[in-house]
């Protein structure tokens, strides 16, 4: 099931706002974009990579990373790398390559050859929706999807679109705020996005895990992490330092893992690619009545799975 799209309220009160205001696209969004089959994509994802990306010929040994964007993708890269570090496996170390992404590669944005050529078990970083995710009902291969509460991904989604020069996205908070309320942002509905992998109605081999879950006990999501990917049992030590090399401070710190190898296609007056990394910034920025709109979704969307979300951090 595709995001419900329809001409959104947002969109009509940019042009109430503003007759001259640039908008894109046939949903008339106010940052630049690809739309296709119901889901919003960033501008240089086109239909070729979707159907690329379907059909992409996977192993058994694979492990997709399936968020949607800004929901802990990049430190669930990072704690997988230092899994193979604290194995001593020689997999997916520095030493061989130049950044993150070239050993956990976006799926939809590289070439499948290279992607091919890729010694096992690959990690693979994807975005898409459950509909459009690499699958093959012959091939038992394994997906790690995380998910972060709607108001902060919100936020980080917000900064990440007004970083990133492609969008060409200048608004404020509280427009944006609307606009991924309606699943007019990047990769779409953020509530339909969750549920449809929350509820795998393809039964695929996939463990769930929770951005808030992974900061209250670090060690544990380390542990499920390691031993759904197949890798030799942990000692508390190992797991200690596992958790200690994948913290923000230190992937913000690292050139290797904070993305500042896009630096260059990032407006220089904007927040880094990696921000604070934290549970309840949101409160920075939300209003109340925003709030309880998302709150309000929450419950609508999710009311028949039970599934819940804290938006600040419990320990």
């Amino acid at each position: 099931m595709a995001s419900e799209v329809s001409m959104p309220k947002a969109a009509e009160d940019l042009k109430a706002q503003s007759k001259d205001r640039q908008l894109y696209g046939e949903l008339e969004l106010p940052f630049k974009h690809s739309y296709l089959h119901g889901w919003i994509y960033p501008p240089f994802i086109k239909e070729k990579h979707l159907q690329e990306t379907k059909a992409f010929k996977l192993r058994e040994s694979d492990v997709l990373i399936a968020t949607f964007p800004k929901n802990g993708t990049t430190w669930t890269q990072k704690i997988i790398q230092n899994l193979h570090k604290a194995h001593g496996t020689g997999h997916m170390q520095q030493d061989k390559v130049k950044v993150l992404l070239d050993v956990t590669p976006w799926l939809e944005n590289t070439p499948h050859d290279q992607v091919d050529a890729m010694t096992g078990p690959r990690y693979l970083k994807t975005h898409n929706s459950y509909d459009w995710v690499a699958y093959d009902p012959a091939v038992r291969c394994k997906y790690i999807y995380v998910a972060r509460n709607p108001k902060d991904v919100c936020v980080s989604l917000y900064h990440h679109c007004k970083g990133f020069e492609v969008f060409e996205y200048d608004g404020p908070f509280e427009e944006f705020a609307g606009l991924f309320l309606e699943g007019k942002v990047e990769s779409g509905d953020w509530w339909v996005h969750v549920k449809e992998f929350y509820q795998n109605k393809r039964d695929m081999d996939t463990l769930f895990l929770k951005y808030e879950d992974m900061h209250a006990d670090g060690i544990a999501a380390v542990n499920k992490i390691n031993d759904f990917c197949a890798l030799p049992p942990l000692s508390e030590e190992q797991a200690a330092q596992v958790l200690d090399l994948s913290t923000f401070k230190k992937m913000k710190a690292d050139p290797n893992s904070n993305y500042s190898w896009l630096d260059d296609v990032r407006k220089k007056d904007q927040a880094p690619f990696m921000r604070k990394g934290t549970v309840g910034d949101w409160a920075n920025f939300f209003s109340r009545e925003m709030s309880d709109k998302f709150d309000e979704k929450s419950r609508r969307m999710f009311g028949d799975v039970e599934l819940g979300f804290c938006d600040v951090l419990k320990l």
